[in-house]
Formats: C-alpha cells, sequence, structure tokens
C-alpha cells in the first residue's frame, strides 16, 4: 500500500466514552487500510484517554495524543497540524464511519481532481432508527469556481459540517478551525474552504453515521454560546465585501437565514439580557427581507412573522408549548 495516498483521520475525543470505542473500530474497519488515526484526547473527564491508548497500542495506524482542553475547534487544529496524510477526514468520536467510506471518497477525489469530496450523512436516532439517505441512486454533482461557495451563501445542508468530507490537505493549508466558538464552527471552516474556489465533488452516497444522543442539545436553554453565529455571519460577509463584493445579494439572504435561526433559538428564554440580541435580529430581518430565499417552510412562515411585527406573538407561543 505504499504507493497510495495517506488519509489522515482526525478524532477530537471529550466526554464519549461510553460511544468512543464504535467510532475507532469504525474507522479501523476501513476497506482503504492507508489510513492514520489521529486520536486528540481533549482532557477528557471520563475514560476516554485510557480507551486511546488502548486502541493505539493495539494498531499502528493509531497516534493517541493528549492536550489541556481546548475545545473541539482546539483539538481539530492539533490534528491537522499533526497529519501527516495527503488527504483529511473529520470524525465526531461519537459517530462512525461507513466501512467503504474513505475508499468511496478518495475514488471520487481521483476521478475528478478534487479537492474536496462530500458523501451523504446517515441521521441516527437514539433507538437505532436511521434516516431515509440510504438511496442506492448514486449521482454525482461537481462544482467548480464560485459554485461551492454559493452552496454555502444559499443554504445547503452539505456545507454545514465538515464531517463526511474529504479535504485535499495541500489545498486547506492555514485554514483553522477557530477556536473558543463552538456553534456554527463547521459551517465556517467549510466556507473558508469554499471560497478557494475548489474542485467539489458532492456525491449522494451514505459514508457517515451520525449519532443523534438522548442527552441531545435541542432543549437546553439559551446561552451565550449561541452568539458565535451572529459572529460567524459577520466574518462570512467580511470576505464577500472583500474578495466576492458581486455576491452581496447571496450575502444578504444568507444573513437573513442566520438570524431566523437564532431568533427560533431565541424562544428558549425570557432573559432580558437578550432582548437587545433580540431586537437586532428583528431588525435585520427586516432591513433584508428582500433578499430572503426560503430554505424551508417554517422560514418563510417566520419572516412573515417578524416582517409584520408578529414575532412576540410567536415566541409567546411557543414557550408555552415547548418551554415552560
Amino acid at each position: 500500500m505504499s504507493d497510495r495516498p495517506l488519509v489522515s483521520i482526525i478524532v477530537p475525543v471529550y466526554g464519549t466514552e461510553p460511544y468512543l470505542p464504535r467510532c475507532i473500530e469504525s474507522i479501523m474497519r476501513q476497506s482503504y487500510r492507508c489510513i492514520e488515526i489521529i486520536l486528540i484526547d481533549d482532557q477528557s473527564p471520563d475514560g476516554c484517554p485510557q480507551i486511546c491508548d488502548s486502541y493505539a497500542q493495539r494498531d499502528h495506524r493509531i497516534v493517541a495524543v493528549h492536550q489541556e482542553n481546548k475545545g473541539v475547534c482546539g483539538a481539530r487544529n492539533t490534528g491537522l497540524k499533526r497529519a501527516k496524510g495527503e488527504y483529511i477526514l473529520f470524525v465526531d468520536s461519537d459517530d462512525e464511519l461507513h466501512d467503504n467510506a474513505v475508499e468511496v471518497l478518495l475514488a471520487d477525489r481521483e476521478q475528478y481532481d478534487a479537492d474536496i469530496v462530500s458523501g451523504i450523512k446517515t441521521i441516527v436516532s437514539p433507538d437505532g432508527r436511521r434516516s431515509h439517505h440510504e438511496s442506492t441512486d448514486e449521482q454525482y454533482t461537481v462544482y467548480r469556481g464560485d459554485a461551492a461557495l454559493l452552496l454555502s451563501l444559499n443554504g445547503d445542508s452539505n456545507t454545514n459540517s465538515a464531517c463526511s468530507k474529504l479535504f485535499r490537505k495541500s489545498f486547506i493549508e492555514n485554514i483553522l478551525f477557530v477556536e473558543g466558538k463552538n456553534v456554527h464552527e463547521d459551517g465556517f471552516f467549510v466556507f473558508q474552504c469554499y471560497a478557494r474556489r475548489p474542485v467539489l465533488v458532492q456525491h449522494n452516497i451514505p459514508v457517515y453515521s451520525y449519532h443523534l444522543r438522548a442527552d441531545s442539545n435541542s432543549r437546553q436553554r439559551f446561552s451565550d454560546k449561541y452568539l458565535a453565529m451572529l459572529y460567524f455571519c459577520e466574518q462570512k460577509n467580511r470576505i464577500i465585501l472583500e474578495q466576492f463584493p458581486q455576491y452581496t445579494d447571496q450575502a444578504h439572504n444568507m444573513e437573513v437565514r442566520v438570524n431566523l435561526q437564532l431568533l427560533d433559538l431565541l424562544c428558549r428564554t425570557a432573559d432580558r439580557q437578550y432582548r437587545e440580541v433580540q431586537s437586532r435580529c428583528i431588525k435585520t430581518v427586516r432591513r433584508l427581507y428582500r433578499y430572503h430565499r426560503p430554505i424551508n417552510r417554517h422560514h418563510q412562515m417566520l419572516a412573515r412573522i417578524v416582517r409584520f411585527g408578529l414575532y412576540p406573538v410567536y415566541k409567546r407561543a411557543v414557550r408555552a408549548k415547548y418551554f415552560r
């Protein structure tokens, strides 16, 4: 296998002791064998450090790195700096790779001389049910030039995650995750990659299993961490203004979408400290409403609600139903 390119698979590890062995073993089973598995123990408080060391002793392709806690972005950045492969894959430590994931993505990369190849995530519920993405109708779409960037600006769901993608390491050189921000950080990393005008292949074949956990944050209280959404939105706008001014309208559409997402999240709190943020989001949606191209019916409805000044009524109704 020495003539085959090395693929580095980066796994940030923190607080996932019950799921970590399943994750590591799914990577070890890859049909493409020329891989290195970089386990970044981010000062996990459970048994994860010992699990990482145990697997590193069992398989010479596994490297266990232990570091002071830096968060998932810091762990991924450490992995990027340590990676020796020509290609990079990210896997979260409570998820799994399908057995042929690396082989499929690398074949696509070689066939189309791609800089980035994206597969599909299968969503696995806590009771083991899988999403409908087990399609056998394998279709490829190749994007060149600015096309990948426009996918991100227009809200394509495949642009929100760094997982289920194979990156050419030389192409993403010097792009790192923003440490200290834990919401939309994946999307901004991918956005920066797409701003380099890659050859992107999207292949509608499942390569990754994303496990929804019973302790999902879907009902968590609103907190300051969600304000990272506005930070990354501002950073994207800056890049568009400086490098792609011809896509200002699409950037406005993206800005409306992000503010609608935040307004939905703000329904979780009645805390007065977030009133200014709420007011800012409402003003942004109203100001840029004409640029909005809804990605779903809910966003279409919510944008109209905000436009006509009915968001306070909507928020009270949502809180009464879900967040008593």
